[in-house]
């Protein structure tokens, strides 16, 4: 066995092979055959990925190169690994889509018009991935930006010690400007 023929959604494989290549040979120097390598030695079953896994019509040439199966402990890939492979990709997609877009948008562009560069860019068509799916993506990216930003800052222990610091300091100078004027009691 000296490839294996990966099933992958559409948009995956071309997006694996705008950067790696018609075929692959399996090494750990990039997160692909990192990721590759961790689920051909562990791979984990669950049968109710196989329909899933199934249904995707790209397949992706991983070529073993120098890693011998036997000696390395490489194992068949399960519907379980390739959905992970998959999701894997998926977020490097949407990771990738992310810091597009924003920069587009940042030199004055649509996000309308990034999105479809990014589709040219990789040449994703409707079939493979919608536009829609992505202009969601985006959406949420932004809106999950906002809200971390909105949440408030989180104190630390020498931020705690700090504004009890100054707290105290506030209340030991009033109570001396309180004690050093004259006090009136009236009966």
């Amino acid at each position: 066995m000296k490839s294996l023929q990966i099933p992958v959604k559409p948009h995956v494989l071309k997006y694996l092979q705008f950067f790696l290549g018609e075929e692959y040979s399996l090494s750990e120097s990039d997160p692909y055959g990192l990721m590759l390598f961790n689920l051909l030695r562990r791979p984990v079953s669950d049968s109710r990925k196989d329909e899933v896994v199934a249904k995707y019509t790209g397949r992706f040439a991983v070529h073993y190169g120098s890693y011998s199966p036997q000696q390395f402990g490489l194992k068949n890939l399960t519907g379980k690994t390739v959905y992970q492979f998959n999701n894997f990709v998926h977020s490097l997609i949407k990771l990738d889509l992310h810091c597009y877009v924003d920069l587009m948008t940042d030199h004055g562009n649509q996000v309308k018009y990034s999105i479809e560069c990014f589709m040219r860019k990789y040449g994703f068509e409707e079939s493979d991935i919608a536009y829609d799916t992505l202009l969601k993506s985006y959406q949420r990216f932004v809106e999950e930006r906002k809200a971390s930003k909105k949440k408030a800052a989180a104190v630390t222990p020498r931020k705690a010690l700090k504004d009890l610091q100054k707290k105290l300091t506030t209340m030991v100078a009033t109570t001396h400007l309180s004690a050093a004027a004259p006090l009136h009691v009236s009966l």
